[in-house]
């Protein structure tokens, strides 16, 4: 079942009623109001919006307007709660009903929280075993954070994945005051959560490999995009491959001359070959070579990551 930390929806103006114009800020043009929003960012995001000129309501969440529940996530389980939770805010009343019959999702963050896993060999594991870097950019943040980007000008195409560590990203400042009040603060320990931003339809339909954005269609989706992504993102040891003693002290040379660094190996691979040539079975030996050299990460984790997020 998939499961959403945040998502945006659009539905017919007519299936929301402000309750407390006092929270909402009103957009006024020529003495008439052309739309009335909510946002608030603290202690989770809402942000509810009824644009008049176009007759429709935009409403986007995360999964914290859960709550206490909040490790459920936004599933069709749950996503009743949520409606019902806003609702209870009284701000405004949601046709629940008829949003589930006719909202558009517009955008979502496909989430998946993993138990059990070593999230900095995890990192580190996958910043040394992406299949091509010319494909995908890693980037490890300041704050720990890895996201992986494919490489792609189009954004039908275009793939964000975040992994970090969820337990400590909830004793963060900005966190601390939802989990003391919701009671969840020991709910995401030693979590490693992986998130994959939609941020268009044609994205969503793509990667839920479904025909429209419905809600119920997004929700329904038994596609497991985080997996299928990282199918594509990562290559698996290689531990069966017998190379030579001389073909692995010179692989080790070049390793050792571009900083251990894979992306800048496979840079001059790129340069020193012709165009056709197979990159992926050019860098064998080097990968090899960094793992036996790097004795920290614990042995292949490609098997346990890839369980870990098939289920």
């Amino acid at each position: 079942m998939l499961k959403f930390d945040k998502i945006k929806l659009v539905t017919n103006i007519d299936n929301v009623n402000i309750t407390n114009n006092d929270v909402f800020d009103s957009t006024i043009r020529d003495g008439v109001v052309v739309s009335q929003k909510f946002h608030q960012e603290s202690p989770y995001l809402i942000m509810i919006k009824l644009d008049y000129i176009a007759n429709e309501a935009v409403i986007e969440f995360t999964g914290k307007v859960l709550g206490s529940k909040y490790k459920n996530l936004i599933t069709i389980d749950t996503i009743r709660h949520c409606f019902d939770n806003i609702n209870e805010m009284g701000i405004c009343l949601i046709d629940v009903e008829r949003v589930m019959m006719d909202a558009q999702v517009v955008k979502c963050d496909v989430t998946k929280d993993v138990e059990g896993l070593n999230i900095k060999q995890v990192t580190s594991y996958i910043k040394s075993h992406l299949s091509s870097f010319q494909a995908y950019q890693c980037r490890k943040m300041r704050n720990g954070n890895l996201i992986i980007d494919k490489n792609v000008t189009s954004k039908k195409i275009m793939k964000r994945l975040t992994i970090y560590d969820k337990g400590k990203e909830m004793t963060r400042a900005n966190n601390i005051r939802f989990s003391n009040e919701c009671g969840c603060t020991d709910d995401f320990e030693g979590v490693c959560r992986f998130e994959m931003n939609l941020n268009t339809k044609e994205q969503i339909r793509n990667a839920l490999m479904i025909e429209d954005t419905g809600l119920m269609s997004v929700l329904s989706s038994s596609a497991n995009p985080i997996y299928d992504f990282m199918a594509e993102v990562i290559s698996p040891s290689r531990e069966n491959i017998s190379l030579p003693d001389k073909k692995s002290y010179m692989a080790m040379l070049v390793l050792k001359d571009n900083d251990y660094d894979l992306e800048k190996v496979e840079a001059k691979m790129r340069a020193f070959h012709p165009r056709g040539t197979s990159i992926p079975k050019i860098m064998v030996p080097f990968r090899q070579v960094l793992e036996s050299l790097s004795s920290n990460e614990g042995g292949d984790l490609y098997d346990t990551l890839m369980n870990s997020l098939k289920d």
